[in-house]
């Protein structure tokens, strides 16, 4: 049966959405993994790795963990790993590990930025002050992406802490019990922009929120 020229425009026109909305899922499903991979990098002690997950080239690059103070550029992002969270620091009894789910993901419609929201609990022991400690975490990993050499790559990380407790006192009694920021090791380039953890003397309102959708 032989088409009409209206016809097939119509037909190309839901062909073309439909390879549109395939990118996107594709995007979508990558940017979910380079996610979880870093989630798993850390939980297996190979934090050094973790640096390979950021920009190398696209300028803006940022970091910043809990109450750490930000990190700018992939030298001192880098440095940071190698340091701060360095793999040799990584003793018997260690356990690290900070799950990422409940993604909310927001893509541009040239499909090269993106940001994501996503929960993490986790769980954590290590020697600390000269005895074995274990905590329950809860935070948000507030996330900015970029498309480099058509790879998805962290552009601006932000891990916003609502809860690191001790196991034995729980998040009401004492929500924070370690400190990035005082680790002699920790040397960013700018202050924390925000570190509001849970405060049961507070309506907690628990930044940031999901993000919005990019401008048609």
């Amino acid at each position: 049966m032989t088409m009409t020229l209206e016809e097939l425009e119509a037909e190309v026109k839901s062909l073309k959405e439909q390879v549109a909305e395939g990118a996107y899922a594709k995007d979508y499903l990558e940017i979910w993994k380079l996610q979880s991979l870093y989630a798993h990098l850390y939980y297996i002690g190979k934090r050094s790795e973790v640096p390979a997950l950021f920009a190398q080239k696209t300028p803006g690059v940022n970091m910043e963990i809990e109450d750490s103070g930000v990190y700018e550029g992939i030298e001192s992002i880098t440095r940071f790993w190698n340091t701060v969270f360095s793999d040799k620091k990584i003793g018997a009894g260690n356990l690290a590990i900070h799950m990422t789910v409940n993604p909310v993901i927001e893509i541009n419609r040239d499909r090269t930025r993106a940001k994501g929201l996503w929960h993490s609990h986790g769980f954590c022991s290590f020697v600390g002050g000269g005895m074995f400690k274990q905590f329950l975490c809860l935070g948000k990993y507030d996330m900015e992406y970029v498309k480099e050499d058509g790879q998805w790559k962290f552009f601006k990380f932000a891990y916003r802490q609502a809860f690191m407790c001790p196991y034995e006192k729980g998040w009401v009694e004492e929500p924070v019990a370690a400190s990035i920021a005082g680790s002699p090791e920790n040397i960013p380039d700018k202050p924390t922009t925000y570190f509001m953890p849970y405060s049961r003397y507070r309506i907690n309102v628990m930044e940031p929120p999901p993000p919005e959708p990019y401008p048609e």
